[in-house]
């Protein structure tokens, strides 16, 4: 199980270090090879079965098609509805093939928060990696970073706070610093499965699909915005009608600071910020009802 993991954070940590267009082809497509290597020790291990390289198969067709500047409109248009269809199966863990491990068990982070649990998601990364390797740009130099982190900072700085003073008003958290023994692990999935997956989703294709399709329309920019976190809210479902709230209005900040910058490393980095300020200085996930 480890290795594989192991080989798929590694995936993901290759789409920053691939360089830009004017890189080699082997260090453009190294996070391509390292989610190959993944896939195939995975499958050894169990935690991907035959069925799940169809579903890997299917979303790779449909996200090359999309970028594909040649494709032809209807093509483009049926490959957006197979990507959803697989994003929904896959980050929502319905389609069959994947078996994501249990690392942290109904663990109650404060006295009186409910019960924690986290997943090794192979599935959802999987969705991740995909979108943001084929299908959106990415940082490659130190220069765009500063001035990425410089615009990002105020705003999400800002969003930080209006969430988790919402949150305390609701009484859905309450102010409870700590520093669990999970944190490493935590850390790390957060950033690397948890956030990728939903910003590269939600920001990276929903938002910018709709801006695209809508940038004729007055307004069309804000509808996108609003669209996407709609349904970056909505996913949240299971969580209860507070959370759904709080997520809708943080995934409109989400997608402001990603409009803005132009982005998916500030929408990214922004969304870890915010759960990593959750996790660290407030009741985590929730107080118990």
């Amino acid at each position: 199980m480890v290795p594989t993991f192991a080989l798929l954070a590694l995936a993901v940590l290759a789409l920053w270090l691939g360089g830009g267009a004017a890189a080699p082809a082997w260090r453009r497509n190294l996070w391509l090879l390292l989610f190959a290597a993944s896939l195939a020790v995975g499958w050894g291990a169990g935690v991907v079965r035959p069925v799940g390289l169809v579903w890997v198969a299917a979303l790779a067709v449909a996200v090359l098609t999309l970028v594909r500047p040649a494709s032809p409109g209807w093509t483009k248009g049926a490959a957006r509805v197979v990507i959803l269809a697989l994003a929904a199966g896959l980050m929502f863990h319905r389609l069959p093939g994947f078996n994501n491990p249990r690392v942290i068990a109904a663990v109650r982070l404060s006295a009186d928060a409910i019960p924690y649990t986290l997943y090794l998601n192979f599935d959802k990364t999987l969705l991740g990696l995909c979108l943001l390797g084929w299908g959106h740009a990415r940082i490659s130099r130190r220069e765009e970073w500063r001035a990425m982190l410089a615009a990002a900072a105020p705003w999400a700085a800002g969003l930080v706070a209006v969430i988790l003073m919402l949150s305390l008003a609701a009484g859905y958290v309450r102010f409870d610093p700590k520093l669990p023994a999970e944190t490493g692990l935590w850390l790390a999935v957060n950033l690397g499965f948890t956030c990728l997956a939903e910003e590269a989703l939600f920001r990276g294709f929903v938002q910018e699909q709709l801006q695209q399709a809508w940038a004729q329309w007055r307004g069309g920019p804000a509808l996108a915005l609003g669209g996407a976190a709609v349904l970056f809210g909505l996913a949240h479902a299971a969580g209860g009608a507070a959370y759904v709230a709080l997520a809708t209005v943080a995934g409109l900040g989400y997608g402001w600071i990603y409009q803005r910058t132009r982005r998916i490393e500030a929408s990214l980095l922004t969304h870890f910020g915010l759960n990593a300020v959750h996790f660290f200085c407030f009741t985590y996930p929730a107080l118990q009802r």
